[in-house]
C-alpha cells in the first residue's frame, strides 16, 4: 500500500484504554500501517475514557480509541467543557458484556444453563429485586455514563421492568472492575472485553448477558480527534484513518484465523498496551464466543449517524440532555462523507446513505437488531 495523502504533521500521540477493541491501533502501529502513511505514532495507555477525553480535548493527545457516545457527549459540553469532536470511522462493534457477582447469582432463581440470556437473567434479577423492597439498591458500574456500556446496562434493566431506585450504577475504570467486584463494593458491571472473561476465568463473576444480545451491531468504539485538528490538519486525519482501516481490515474474520490471533496476541500481551501475560488469558481464548465483536465490513465501519440520533435519545431519556433528536450537531460530529472518501481510495464499499432504520423485528434481521423488537428511523 503506497502513501495517498500528505500529512501536515508525522509525529502524534494517540490515546487508547487496554481493551481488545483497542487492537486497530495497535495493529496499525505494529504492522506498519501508521508508518506507509508518513505517520510517526506514538499510542498513550490511559486508565479511564475521561482521561482520553480531556487529554483530547487539550491537545495533549492528537486522537484517540473513543467509546461511541463520546464525540457526541463531549460537543454537547455533556459532562466536561463543551469542546467539538468528530469521528469518521468506527473501528468495531460488541465486545461489551454484563457481569453479575457469583454471591448475587447464588441468590436468584436461574437456570446456569440459561446464560447469557439477556431476558432470563433480567427476569431472574427483577423477581429477586422484588423480594427485597427495603435493602439497599444494587450497585452496578458501566465505564462512563457517556458510554453505550451505561446506555446498554439501563436499556436491559428496563426491558426486565427494574427500575433506577432498585440500581444504583456507578462509573469506574474498566481495569478496576474485576477486583470492586471480589471485595463486594459492586454487585455487577457492564464493561468491554477482556474484562468479563476474566472474571468469569478468576471465579468473581458470570457473564448474564452480551451487549450484542440487546443492540445487535452497535458501534462500540470509534476513532476521534477535535473538530480543531480535523480542521486544521485535514490530511493527517485522512492518513490516521486510512491507516486505521486498514488495520480493522486486517482484524477481518481475526477469529477464524489461528496464525493472525497468535501475533495480535503477541502485540496485545505486550505490557505497553493490554499486559495479559499474567492475566491467565491464553491466546486461544483471546475472543470469548459469547461476547460477539468485530472490527470491519461495509456497514460496521461507517459512523451511522442513525446510530448518533438513537444516542441522543439514550441521553434523553437518562435525562443528561434535553431537545430535539435533528441535531445539526450530528452532522458536525459523525462525517460519513469523509468515510466514503477514504473507504473508496483504498478500494473498499461504502454505504451511499448517511441514516438508516435501526432495528428489526428480532435477532436475526438486517441492521442492529434491538433486544425489545422496537424500530428505530429518522434524518434531518
Amino acid at each position: 500500500m503506497t502513501m495517498l495523502y500528505q500529512p501536515e504533521l508525522r509525529s502524534l500521540t494517540l490515546g487508547f484504554v487496554p481493551l481488545l477493541d483497542a487492537a486497530p491501533l495497535i495493529v496499525a502501529k505494529e504492522s506498519g500501517l501508521f508508518s506507509v502513511q508518513g505517520l510517526d505514532v506514538t499510542l498513550q495507555r490511559e486508565a479511564t475514557w475521561a482521561s482520553i477525553r480531556d487529554k483530547v480535548a487539550f491537545g495533549l493527545l492528537d486522537g484517540a480509541q473513543m467509546i461511541a457516545p463520546l464525540p457526541l457527549a463531549s460537543s454537547l459540553g455533556l459532562g466536561a467543557a463543551e469542546v467539538p469532536m468528530t469521528t469518521s470511522l468506527v473501528l468495531s462493534t460488541g465486545g461489551n458484556a454484563i457481569t453479575l457477582s457469583n454471591r448475587l447469582l447464588q441468590q436468584l432463581d436461574l437456570d446456569p444453563a440459561l446464560l447469557p440470556c439477556p431476558l432470563a437473567s433480567g427476569t431472574a434479577l427483577q423477581q429477586y429485586l422484588q423480594q427485597r423492597p427495603q435493602q439497599q439498591p444494587l450497585r452496578l458500574a458501566t465505564v462512563s455514563p457517556y458510554s453505550c456500556h451505561h446506555y446498554q446496562l439501563h436499556y436491559w434493566l428496563n426491558v426486565a421492568g427494574i427500575s433506577n431506585r432498585q440500581v444504583e450504577v456507578i462509573g469506574m475504570a474498566p481495569s478496576a472492575m474485576i477486583a470492586q467486584l471480589a471485595s463486594g463494593a459492586i454487585d455487577g458491571f457492564c464493561v468491554g472485553e477482556p474484562w468479563s472473561s476474566l472474571a468469569q476465568l478468576n471465579g468473581q463473576g458470570t457473564l448474564v448477558t452480551s451487549c450484542d444480545q440487546l443492540w445487535h451491531n452497535w458501534q462500540e468504539k470509534v476513532f476521534a480527534v477535535s473538530q480543531q485538528f480535523a480542521d486544521s490538519k485535514p490530511q493527517c486525519y485522512l492518513a490516521l484513518v486510512s491507516a486505521l482501516l486498514q488495520a480493522c481490515h486486517w482484524l477481518k474474520d481475526i477469529q477464524t484465523d489461528s496464525d493472525k490471533i497468535e501475533q495480535l496476541w503477541q502485540w496485545l500481551a505486550q505490557s505497553q498496551y493490554l499486559s495479559l501475560a499474567d492475566t491467565g488469558l491464553k491466546s486461544s481464548s483471546l475472543f470469548n464466543p459469547k461476547v460477539p465483536q468485530a472490527f470491519f465490513g461495509t456497514e460496521l465501519n461507517m459512523p451511522w449517524r442513525s446510530q448518533a440520533a438513537f444516542t441522543l435519545l439514550q441521553m434523553r431519556n437518562l435525562q443528561q440532555w434535553q431537545g430535539p433528536l435533528n441535531q445539526p450537531v450530528l452532522q458536525q460530529v459523525y462525517r460519513p462523507d469523509l468515510f466514503r472518501q477514504v473507504a473508496t481510495s483504498l478500494g473498499f464499499n461504502a454505504p451511499a446513505a448517511d441514516w438508516r432504520l435501526e432495528g428489526s423485528t428480532g435477532m436475526q434481521g438486517e441492521g442492529s437488531g434491538f433486544i425489545d423488537g422496537m424500530m428505530f428511523g429518522m434524518q434531518l
